[in-house]
């Protein structure tokens, strides 16, 4: 009997973490990590840029190649899958089990400004994250989904146990009252 190859989708807001676990995932599972920026870039699969210099991606074209990407690689070895990217909130990869990294808006924020990003895109980012954009859309696009915290310090573990097929707790993690702060700032 084929082993069951488990697909599983890291996404969130930018700065919340889910390349360095997707990496970690990885690394202690063995499975295939394919990161979408990457996919994006090597298929071209944007038609420009907004006022802030992101690619305006082809979601639909993205959905096909990342499913076909999926369909092969499942077809040729036993090993799960890892996909990550904060665009996959937009994407529905067949029989996927997403997971929606989440984090406080400080943080983000702190994170963000780190890597240059103009305060304007910030806010714009932390703006989603307190509405749960990734988490609204990930219910609609994908079987399962779980929402933990980054900095949860079990958060590998029970990433790991869902690829195991345990029962994991779900979280419903609300951020909203925290733009409270950035919403009072941006007025002034």
């Amino acid at each position: 009997m084929k082993k069951i190859n488990k697909i599983l989708v890291i996404l969130g807001t930018p700065g919340v973490g889910k390349t360095r676990l997707a990496r970690k995932l990885s690394k202690k599972t063995g499975a295939t990590l394919i990161e979408a920026n990457k996919v994006i870039e090597a298929y071209k699969l944007y038609s420009g840029f907004d006022k802030f210099g992101t690619k305006i991606v082809k979601i639909k074209e993205l959905e096909k190649v990342l499913n076909k990407l999926a369909k092969d690689r499942n077809d040729r070895n036993d090993r799960n899958l890892i996909i990550e990217g904060h665009i996959l909130a937009d994407v529905k990869i067949k029989g996927a089990i997403a997971v929606v990294l989440r984090e406080h808006l400080q943080k983000i924020y702190k994170r963000l400004k780190a890597r240059g990003y103009p305060y304007e895109k910030i806010l714009e980012n932390i703006e989603s994250e307190a509405l749960d954009y990734s988490g609204v859309n990930a219910e609609k696009n994908y079987r399962e989904v779980y929402e933990f915290f980054s900095s949860d310090k079990k958060l590998v573990e029970k990433v790991i146990d869902i690829l195991n097929g345990k029962k994991v707790k779900k979280e419903n993690i609300e951020l909203l009252e925290e733009l409270i702060p950035f919403i009072t700032k941006s007025s002034r």
